[in-house]
């Protein structure tokens, strides 16, 4: 009998590394998978006493779905309102980096304080991935670090079974090792304001992120120049589509003339000022100051934008996919606009037909 299993699935050709990873240098040293149900609803708490193994081709599979998890260097750390101490998940990861001989009992720490947490109605069961790395590189921050990996939605797999010249086909539920659904990746590193941290939750969105984040985790955004790049390009996108739009009552063109003056801004410059940045896209000078009261009333204590700060390219790349440039027309035309909105005319026909005129010098 030959079984085919979940590694045949993913050939070399099939396993992506993101080159935020430098993992040249960097072991796995250990992998405990624990599984955790939802309290509410009576669920199990099932704890490994024992590692798991992992043959070679298993191994290159849990690299991919590590790096499959973090694509930015969107850092966070550890913190707690009255004192760090009080931050469970901290004090075990230090533990943890502290006596390394000790990651079982304290992966088991983790897998109960998850549990524990685990008590509303939408938070899914599945398994948790705790994982012990050596020397991890990531976005040029190097060291050990630790890894936690929830997985909640499986997905169909097909493999195939041969015995005596017949093979047959099952299928079967599992994890795939591209889809990561939560997860979590502490380093080493400024343990003494809450270790650099990074974080998704590909699962839930808004408001149902912060079991993950903040519940369970507790951790904050870092004043990180990614950080900022991100948080000053929300703050435009959203001060041009609503604020500004619901006080100046903006035509579509010029709405989108002002998000691509945006982008183009962080796109051309390397550096970030706020005075620089409102006058170059906004030119008025009552607009200009609009923006830059709205930015200044918004940001956080931690996440000062009203200061200088070197752009992230990273951050440009991963915010612009939200800055929407298109003019939708009912359902019959979608009209990507780039620029020059002067060259766009707006008007309506005796029949009481709205359209838009288009002018330009070259058909591609």
């Amino acid at each position: 009998m030959n079984r085919r299993g979940c590694a045949s699935l993913y050939p070399n050709y099939l396993i992506n590394y993101s080159p935020m990873f430098d993992i040249s240098s960097s072991k796995i040293e250990s992998v405990v998978v624990h599984i955790i149900g939802n309290k509410l609803k009576e669920e199990d708490l099932v704890l490994s006493h024992e590692a798991s193994g992992m043959d070679a081709p298993t191994e290159q599979v849990v690299w991919s779905y590590v790096h499959s998890g973090f694509k930015t260097p969107d850092f966070y750390q550890f913190t707690h309102p009255v004192d760090l101490e009080m931050n469970a998940a901290f004090t075990i990861a230090r533990d943890i980096f502290n006596s390394p001989e000790k990651f079982l009992l304290k992966s088991q720490q983790l897998a109960t304080l998850l549990y524990e947490g685990s008590q509303h109605p939408q938070i899914k069961s599945g398994e948790l991935f705790i994982i012990y790395f050596k020397d991890l590189g990531f976005d040029g921050l190097y060291g050990d670090a630790i890894g936690l990996f929830k997985s909640e939605k499986k997905h169909p797999f097909l493999f195939t079974e041969e015995a005596n010249s017949i093979i047959d086909l099952f299928t079967y539920s599992g994890i795939n090792p591209s889809k990561v659904d939560k997860a979590c990746l502490i380093f080493n590193e400024s343990e003494e304001d809450g270790y650099k941290v990074l974080s998704v939750d590909n699962v839930n969105k808004g408001e149902e992120t912060k079991f993950w984040f903040e519940d369970f985790l507790k951790i904050k955004s870092r004043s990180t120049d990614f950080a900022k790049t991100s948080s000053i390009m929300n703050m435009a996108k959203d001060f041009i589509s609503l604020d500004l739009n619901t006080e100046e009552s903006l035509e579509k063109p010029e709405s989108i003339d002002l998000l691509n003056k945006s982008i183009n801004f962080f796109k051309e410059n390397e550096s970030f000022d706020l005075d620089n940045f409102s006058e170059e896209v906004f030119e008025d000078d009552e607009v200009s100051g609009k923006f830059k009261s709205y930015a200044k009333e918004r940001q956080k204590d931690d996440l000062v934008v009203s200061e200088s700060f070197n752009i992230s390219t990273p951050a440009v790349k991963k915010q612009t996919k939200y800055f929407k440039s298109i003019l939708k027309l009912d359902k019959n035309f979608h009209v990507y606009v780039h620029g020059n909105k002067e060259w766009i005319e707006k008007g309506v026909d005796d029949n009481g037909r709205k359209f838009y005129k288009l002018y330009y010098e070259e058909e591609s």
